[in-house]
């Protein structure tokens, strides 16, 4: 079986991505993960599996920053909301469609169009005023209001008409109000599990750099 050590011959020979591999290692750095402890977690599980393993975790962040830029909230936020899905059986992937789709109708419905407009009524929330609030409170809010609804059916109702069809999924990861997800939020923090946009920023630039140095010695090895 190879080990860390055995790999670094190969790759510290090409000096065209000496550059690149330092921005994965530093990118790495950042968010906690020590390259010698990856060398020993390579040795135990094998190069292949070790490495599917880091850039499996590096590409979770690089579209955990993304995904976050692109509804506009932070990355602890999401971050956050990401774990209480988790914790509730609620997929990354549908959570993070649920979220694109519950902006854009938000939006749609401050300006009087779009699916979400009766939802937001029968929730007696004013949108205008609920499409400026940060995007973790927004569903703090109508996490509180799905609460106040009679039946289950009815959150339902409501909540395919703010998130599509990811509604009944998060029916379930809204169940315990504002205050649930305030908890999960305290625990994913307490886990150390979040992390701010600078680090992000790091392990995507890490990400391209690997990337890059792969394409490389693919180059020269061809």
């Amino acid at each position: 079986m190879a080990t860390a050590s055995a790999i670094s011959i190969p790759i510290t020979a090409f000096d065209k991505t000496a550059g690149a591999f330092g921005s994965v290692t530093k990118g790495l750095g950042k968010v906690g993960l020590n390259v010698a402890k990856l060398g020993a977690a390579f040795a135990t599980l094998g190069v292949a599996a070790g490495a599917a393993i880091v850039r499996s975790q590096m590409n979770t962040i690089d579209a955990l920053g993304k995904t976050a830029d692109k509804i506009g909230t932070t990355t602890e936020a999401l971050g956050a909301m990401r774990y209480a899905a988790s914790i509730a059986g609620v997929a990354t992937t549908t959570l993070d469609m649920s979220l694109q789709r519950f902006v854009r109708r938000t939006s749609e419905a401050s300006v009087s169009m779009g699916e979400a407009r009766g939802a937001f009524r029968e929730l007696g929330i004013d949108v205008q005023s609920f499409n400026k609030l940060p995007l973790e409170e927004q569903i703090g809010t109508i996490a509180d209001k799905m609460g106040t609804l009679r039946s289950q059916t009815d959150r339902v109702r409501i909540a395919q008409k703010l998130f599509d069809s990811e509604g009944v999924a998060m029916v379930q990861m809204l169940a315990d109000g504002s205050a649930g997800l305030k908890e999960m939020g305290e625990e994913a923090q307490a886990l150390g599990i979040l992390l701010d946009r600078a680090d992000v920023a790091q392990v995507e630039a890490a990400n391209d750099a690997f990337t890059r140095a792969s394409a490389v010695i693919e180059g020269l090895i061809s």
